[in-house]
């Protein structure tokens, strides 16, 4: 029996901020409005293609490299967990792949930049990269763009219920110069994105609030949940609309994502959105990626840790270093929104899903 458009075509489950899995449905009509946008804007070559899967399948990241591969009679060429914690085996893999379309989370990327060969010379065949899922750093953009002169670094963003990617920029030079953090773009034709504030109100640009997004891309809610659904989802003028819970605004007509509003805390009276901290964290100079945690005492935020990462380091000590970064990150932000701590880090704990696993940071503190 054929699917029809609006029947679910696939369910991927997902935790969110509270933890609690969701089973998130992905009609036909939401995949075929997403692969339509994505050939028609990457241009891809029909029965060439070689796509990046790092992502597993539980994973929302992989339908962009699974579903378009299948849609251009490409190849797919997968990567194991197994493979990603073996850099050997991983980058002599990447070697010998093809690749052509990289299909990735930033935070993977930026792993495999860690070795000096991870350049043209080993991927001389990839046109694109591809990112979603996080924050796409400059420095990582900017790293790319010198390693790989032939190819595209793209920014996306989108969450599960909106079928993975929604807005997409191509990050070019001018791009890098003019903004950080990165816009992750303009939005996918036929769906809206619209901010709001906390009372729903639609802003104005240059305002920033909650992310809505409506369109055929939509989710029509969570299996078996009319309750989550309902909290979540609602109709605008006609199309599926979803509250994200993210945090954004328009400049330029270019959409820039500014963290979760669930990862806003209040500390000593004053309200702090970790993302803010992060992001001037990576502004400095020699920081490769931040992560900010809050430390909970008794149900509540007592002080923040920065977990970094840099770009290179010279034979100072980490407290010399924390107390640099802290100096430095001062000049940017008010004394209430510094970290008591910064710990240094080689690299960052990730995922399965190849994201920054901040639960395993939290639990380190």
């Amino acid at each position: 029996m054929p699917v029809e458009k609006n029947n679910p075509f696939y369910i991927l489950f997902t935790s969110g901020s509270t933890g609690e899995p969701k089973g998130v449905i992905i009609t036909l009509g939401c995949l075929e409005h997403f692969v339509n946008w994505m050939l028609a804007e990457q241009e891809f070559s029909k029965g060439v293609e070689v796509f990046l899967n790092q992502a597993p399948f539980s994973f929302d990241l992989s339908v962009m490299d699974l579903y378009c591969s299948l849609a251009t009679g490409g190849t797919l060429f997968s990567i194991s967990r197994d493979l990603i914690e073996n850099p050997k085996g991983l980058y002599h893999a990447l070697a010998t792949s093809g690749v052509t379309t990289w299909v990735s989370t930033p935070s993977f990327a930026q792993m495999c930049l860690v070795e000096d060969k991870f350049a043209e010379a080993m991927l001389p065949r990839v046109r694109r990269f591809l990112f979603c899922g996080e924050t796409l750093t400059p420095r990582t953009t900017a790293q790319l763009l010198a390693r790989f002169p032939q190819a595209q670094v793209w920014n996306m963003y989108g969450p599960t219920e909106a079928t993975v990617a929604t807005t997409s920029i191509h990050i070019d030079a001018a791009i890098l110069e003019k903004y950080s953090p990165l816009p992750v773009g303009r939005v996918m034709p036929g769906t809206k994105i619209f901010i709001v504030d906390e009372n729903g109100s639609e802003l104005s640009a240059n305002n920033r609030g909650e992310v809505i997004i409506a369109g055929p891309n939509v989710s029509p809610g969570y299996v078996g949940r009319p309750d989550l659904t309902g909290r979540a989802f609602f109709d605008h003028r006609g199309l599926r609309a979803y509250k994200t819970g993210d945090l954004g605004c328009f400049r330029e007509s270019l959409l820039f994502f500014e963290g979760r509003i669930d990862e806003q805390i209040k500390l000593s009276g004053y309200r702090i959105e970790l993302g803010d901290v992060e992001a001037n964290l990576r502004a400095l100079p020699t920081v490769r990626d931040a992560v900010v945690i809050p430390v909970i005492k008794s149900g509540a935020a007592q002080s923040l840790t920065a977990f970094v990462s840099l770009a290179a380091r010279n034979e100072s000590s980490d407290f010399n270093l924390a107390h640099h970064l802290r100096s430095l990150l001062g000049e940017r932000l008010p004394a209430y929104m510094l970290p008591r701590k910064f710990v240094l880090l080689d690299a960052f704990p990730m995922t399965a899903n190849g994201k920054v696993d901040r639960a395993a940071l939290a639990k380190s503190l």
